[in-house]
């Protein structure tokens, strides 16, 4: 089913966003995972696609040269992986499609291998940038032939729709539901809160059927994006419980989204105690979702890292 058909039907639909295992790690615990998300009844499962990472240099007359691999490849056999394991339970693989590293010719490809999957949804992301072989992130890629931005991706998308290939001269439409991120607290490249919401309304005018945001803490930076973003499309909240101290200062490093100082200071008073931490990630996020639903959003999006018992699980569970 689309995703944005299952939003017409119910305010209470949940996804939850996973990420493919490591290169070299045992799959059975993502399954394991997997498994416990469909008995609570999780409807659509997003999987993350990571972009190639500098693993080290090959030298050729003289010069070095990247060598790159992706430490987390596996977003269409996971998803292919629900199709066959949960399709009789109607829950939807959402896999993500990125501009980082594909030209036009590749990412048509991907997007027919998940079609042949039967799979209905994704989400068009532009995409992280690479990273070198210390993690550090790379000028983000221009690929010749390749899709820059989100909204160029979704017009490519769009396209498909009415059949139009950029590998064949016409081709069976592929009518993919299509969602797109969001920046309630403004992308790391986004000059002002202003260009941000120029860039959401591109998504949309593109093409997007619905918008995810960025991970937030604070329910009152989604309220006024919602309410200044002014798009016709649903309005995804993303959120997290947080479950460790260093995350105060990872998560909004890597994703931009401030902490409120009344959580960071209850989690300031318990920093030596992890289970006090988690408790209170664990109360704070579903404060937030509580408070989400009571204000009428169309559904929750949680974030996940697939572990098992997890605070998302936990929180699922509550609701």
């Amino acid at each position: 089913m689309k995703f944005t058909n299952a939003l017409k039907k119910s305010k209470k639909i949940v996804s939850v966003e996973i990420q493919p295992p490591k290169l070299g790690e045992n799959v059975t615990q993502l399954y394991n995972f997997l498994d416990e998300l469909v008995e609570l009844d999780v409807r659509f499962i997003n999987i993350t696609y990571h972009p190639e990472q500098i693993v080290g240099y090959y030298k050729k007359k003289g010069k070095n040269f990247p060598i790159s691999r992706r430490k987390k490849p596996g977003t269409t056999g996971v998803a292919g992986a629900i199709v066959g394991k949960y399709g009789d339970k109607n829950v939807e693989p959402v896999p993500h499609v990125i501009c980082t590293g594909f030209d036009k010719y590749n990412t048509e490809e991907y997007l027919v291998e998940l079609a042949y999957l039967s799979v209905e949804n994704i989400v068009a992301l532009r995409g992280d940038n690479p990273k070198d072989e210390h993690g550090n992130p790379l000028p983000f890629p221009d690929v010749p032939g390749g899709n820059k931005h989100a909204n160029e991706l979704i017009e490519q998308i769009i396209n498909l729709r009415e059949g139009f290939y950029v590998g064949a001269e016409k081709g069976f439409p592929m009518n993919f539901c299509i969602g797109a991120a969001c920046y309630p607290e403004m992308h790391p490249d986004s000059p002002s809160f202003k260009q941000e919401l120029f860039w959401t309304r591109e998504k949309v005018n593109a093409g997007a059927d619905y918008l995810i945001t960025q991970m937030f803490f604070d329910n009152d930076k989604y309220y006024e994006f919602v309410e200044n973003a002014k798009v016709d499309v649903p309005i995804i909240p993303g959120i997290k419980p947080l479950t460790t101290y260093n995350q105060l200062t990872v998560l909004p490093k890597i994703f931009a989204c401030k902490m409120p100082k009344k959580l960071v200071d209850k989690i300031e008073k318990v920093k030596d105690n992890k289970e006090d931490i988690a408790k209170i990630g664990f109360e704070w996020c579903v404060e937030q979702a509580l408070d989400l639903r009571k204000n009428g959003v169309p559904s929750l999006h949680f974030y996940e890292t697939n572990t098992i018992n997890s605070s998302v699980k936990k929180v699922i569970q509550y609701l």
